[in-house]
């Protein structure tokens, strides 16, 4: 409920305690609820005291608030600080709203709560702005009312009222402890709320500075990332989420240092240092119930060239390429992702290269195509007969079929790395893989043909 430092922060507890409708420089208040009246069920809860003790209260006010103001000094470590006068005038301020709305309420227990509502919810939100914890208002709360108590007490010796209304007092003082606590902890609250949402809207920011193509000055992405929290890191990936989980779904689970942007379309997340020990793992059980794709690691200045791979790799694993995995990474896929690249002209490549075996069934097109990315990738007929779990007889004669089909090319090195190319880009990251016939669903959208060993 203070300033204590100088700097910008130089007067905000004052401020804040000023009333209704006053607020520090650059802050907003709390958002006021719309009946600001006294706490629902104050009235049936407060004590019958008699109006008249309120009058006999009032001249002893001033000397109970010196008492109270004293006594949180001392009591409270966090508001003791002299010299510093913002905090001494926070602590005054609390004391005689506290004070003097405790003998209003005694004269006419439906009189307006309004101030005392707003003082109340002002000093919680204080305690939120300054980092503290509420227990700390609380403590001063619990210590101003042993001095209104103390008083209290004394008070019966002189006070023209039946001795019951000392019990009634004692009685209210608590009613009205827990009221204003209550204020208190509602004002925090939602302080906190503004705060976490104005941190979220700075890291959405700071998420579009990194990922913008071309990319942000260096100095607005470094002043971004100071109001953000963030530290800057060496390296960064570009994490892509599929947006069908939205809304209502599962969320990412990960660490503070890594930014988000659900509502960025689509939802994308920021991780420092990808491949730093346990790093993967982390990123993996942080998005356990989503599909994603992990963007290859870069420098800070090239997030968006991470960002554009990560698209184009969920796009693939959305279209089954990378098979049931969730989470799929760049890095691990990068053959395919080049091949996609040049799509058309595979097909090209395909049909010219693939051209003997066009003409046959599709399983057997299918068998032989398997055969010859085995042996390419092998160079022995015992390697491609382990490989596709087939006898070393079976595996000699394919190879025999293969050799009568595509003669010289098997002892070209252009045309047999350019085979290899169009079987690995039809099957990625399968050992072996079919082909499809030249000419039938040749482009960009064709099935691709299954293999099996």
């Amino acid at each position: 409920m203070s300033d204590a430092a100088a700097g910008p922060a130089a007067g905000r507890a004052e401020l804040r305690l000023a009333g209704p409708g006053t607020a520090a420089p650059g802050t907003v208040p709390p958002p006021r609820p719309a009946a600001a009246a006294r706490p629902p069920g104050a009235a049936s809860a407060w004590p019958a005291i008699p109006a008249k003790v309120a009058d006999q209260l009032r001249p002893v006010l001033p000397a109970l608030v010196e008492e109270m103001v004293a006594e949180i000094h001392a009591s409270v470590a966090e508001y003791a600080r002299p010299g510093d006068g913002s905090y001494a005038r926070a602590v005054r301020r609390g004391a005689e709203e506290a004070a003097h709305q405790f003998v209003d309420r005694i004269a006419d227990p439906g009189a307006s709560w309004d101030q005392a509502a707003s003082v109340f919810r002002r000093l919680g939100a204080a305690e939120a702005s300054e980092g503290r914890s509420l227990e700390t208002l609380q403590s001063a709360l619990r210590a101003g009312a042993r001095v209104a108590l103390r008083r209290l007490t004394g008070a019966a010796r002189w006070m023209d009222a039946p001795l019951e209304s000392l019990g009634l007092l004692a009685e209210a003082l608590f009613v009205f402890l827990d009221e204003i606590a209550a204020l208190s902890a509602e004002g925090y609250a939602q302080a906190q709320a503004q705060v976490a949402g104005e941190l979220q809207r700075r890291r959405r920011r700071l998420v579009g500075l990194v990922l913008a193509d071309p990319p942000a000055a260096d100095e607005a992405i470094s002043e971004a990332a100071r109001l953000a929290g963030w530290r800057q890191p060496r390296l960064v990936s570009a994490v892509v989420l599929s947006g069908h989980a939205w809304p209502g779904g599962p969320v990412p689970a990960l660490p503070a240092e890594v930014l988000c942007d659900l509502d960025h379309s689509p939802p994308v997340l920021i991780v420092p240092d990808p491949y730093g020990p346990g790093r993967r793992d982390m990123i993996e059980r942080g998005l356990r119930g989503l599909r994603g794709a992990v963007g290859p690691p870069v420098g800070l200045r090239e997030a968006a060239r991470s960002l554009r791979w990560a698209r184009e790799a969920l796009s693939m694993a959305e279209q089954g390429i990378f098979g049931d995995r969730p989470v799929v990474h760049c890095d691990d896929h990068l053959t395919e992702m080049v091949l996609r690249r040049g799509e058309d002209l595979l097909d090209r490549l395909e049909a010219r290269r693939l051209a003997p075996l066009a003409k046959m069934a599709p399983a057997r097109r299918d068998m032989l195509a398997q055969t010859l990315l085995a042996w390419l990738e092998t160079g022995k007929s015992s390697s491609v007969a382990s490989r596709l779990f087939i006898h070393p007889q079976t595996a000699r004669y394919r190879l025999h079929k293969l050799q009568d089909l595509f003669g010289d090319q098997l002892e070209d090195p252009d045309a047999r790395f350019e085979l290899a190319l169009v079987l690995r880009a039809r099957n990625p990251g399968a050992p072996g893989c079919g082909a499809r016939a030249p000419g039938h669903n040749v482009g960009p959208g064709a099935a691709r043909v299954t293999t099996r060993p």
